[in-house]
């Protein structure tokens, strides 16, 4: 099950529907709003994504600050919006992206909890 809100603000075209920058904006806002996206992991189909612009180095570097500015309630770092949506693209369609990132959750929240 996804989250059809977000699989509409990534396939925005930025050229046609507006400013890039407020487009992110909308993007994080919603990953810091919404239950199904609030850990940043965003489930799409590949015929829904947009172009992914990280490699998969570029996105396990980011995975600490990204981990941290997608906490919904207290984040502890912030990452300019553009580089949300980024990760944000690159897990939705990278699954070993994605399942060493929510490893990375798991532990981070077992973390919390102590």
């Amino acid at each position: 099950m996804g989250c059809d809100r977000i699989v509409q603000l990534l396939n925005m075209d930025w050229q046609r529907d507006g400013d890039e920058a407020a487009i992110n904006r909308k993007i994080v806002a919603h990953i810091h709003s919404c239950p199904l996206c609030h850990h940043g992991l965003v489930r799409l189909t590949m015929n829904l994504l947009s172009a992914d612009l990280l490699t998969c180095d570029q996105c396990c570097n980011s995975f600490p600050d990204y981990y941290e500015a997608t906490r919904p309630n207290y984040p502890l770092v912030t990452m300019p919006p553009q580089q949300i949506a980024e990760v944000a693209r690159h897990l939705s369609s990278c699954p070993s992206c994605r399942e060493e990132y929510e490893e990375l959750v798991s532990l981070g929240e077992l973390e919390e909890m102590f």
